[in-house]
């Protein structure tokens, strides 16, 4: 979809303190041969603070930087793939009315696994198309990866859960950068991966998304499953860059998802021949997967360390078990009026920016 007078005007993140990862191999929290083969250096982990107070926080800090009146509001969006703090309750309206008190707005939940957040986006652009010119909408993500129904070191391969939340507001009537396109491919065939033979039950039990997957590849095997994750990804990819009317070498830098070496290498650089370079890995590996938010958080930290010049353009791209894949090419306009340190990383305690 080629998107027409879209801005981001806001952004916002809380980022709990990194563990090192050679730490949590040497005290026997994660595997060692694991750690060598992702080589992520650190994973952020929240201390008390819960899901939605981390979006509430991203949240007001995107807002704060916007300019914008919290009445041009007309969506609000918040995509997590794990427990927000309470069950058969609405964390998107929670949200709405820490962030923007009793002004009307939808709030919904989007639950499009680890691309939920660029999912939103593309739901986003595609209502506030039919919105007033002066209307805007919020994006959060947020997750917690706790124990005792999941422990972030050893329920998946190829890749650490991180906690944290980022924020993105969406105007249609000015930003400091520009939506150009977003687009999206679905494989459902793909569902199994994180599925496998496990049968459905009626209560949340302990995940082991590891064990899911071996059994999945064992019936259908790794080449088919790569063969069709890459073709999601590179037909993703070639309709965000020819609707923004935009080529691939034209891009300068790339945000992808917070995922292990081998991963990034055979999904990402393999695939697409990008110079690593120009990627967000060497700072996604010390932060770990944020659920549904690696991409806000890596065009966060671009804009925030002058990684983008204006005029620049930049490709983000997400993926969510299911399968599902989401690309979205922006243009840096300008240096945000309101410098932003909410995606830097501290080395000391869990604290909020």
């Amino acid at each position: 979809m080629r998107v027409e007078q879209l801005f981001i005007a806001g952004l916002g993140a809380f980022l709990p303190r990194p563990v090192s990862v050679r730490e949590a191999v040497a005290d026997g929290r994660y595997d060692a041969r694991e750690a060598e083969e992702t080589r992520f250096e650190s994973i952020l982990v929240a201390g008390n603070e819960s899901p939605p107070d981390m979006a509430v926080h991203a949240a007001r800090g995107a807002l704060a930087r916007s300019g914008l009146d919290p009445e041009e509001l007309e969506l609000l969006l918040h995509a997590s793939i794990y427990f927000q703090g309470i069950d058969l309750y609405s964390t998107a309206s929670y949200i709405h009315h820490a962030t923007l008190g009793e002004h009307s707005a939808l709030a919904l939940e989007v639950k499009g696994a680890s691309n939920g957040g660029m999912a939103s986006l593309e739901l986003a652009a595609t209502y506030l198309s039919t919105m007033p010119r002066n209307s805007a909408a919020l994006i959060t993500t947020a997750d917690k990866f706790s124990p005792p129904l999941l422990d972030r070191w050893k329920c998946d391969t190829g890749m650490v859960l991180a906690d944290g939340a980022t924020a993105m507001l969406l105007s249609r009537r000015k930003g400091f950068a520009r939506v150009l396109s977003v687009a999206t491919v679905s494989d459902p065939s793909l569902e199994g991966l994180h599925r496998g033979k496990a049968p459905f039950a009626h209560a949340p039990g302990p995940i082991d998304v590891h064990q899911r997957k071996r059994e999945y590849l064992k019936a259908v095997g790794l080449e088919d499953m790569l063969r069709r994750f890459r073709a999601g990804l590179t037909g993703a990819v070639t309709r965000a860059l020819r609707e923004a009317r935009t080529k691939l070498e034209d891009i300068s830098r790339f945000v992808v998802p917070h995922v292990g070496r081998i991963l990034f290498e055979r999904e990402y650089l393999a695939a697409l021949r990008i110079p690593e370079s120009a990627t967000t890995w060497s700072w996604g590996r010390r932060v770990g997967h944020l659920g549904a938010g690696d991409q806000i958080a890596g065009f966060g930290h671009l804009v925030e360390t002058n990684a983008l010049e204006p005029g620049e353009r930049c490709l983000l791209m997400g993926v969510g078990a299911g399968f599902t894949w989401t690309c979205a090419v922006i243009e840096l306009l300008e240096r945000p009026s309101h410098p932003s340190t909410a995606f830097s990383l501290c080395e000391g305690e869990t604290h909020a920016r």
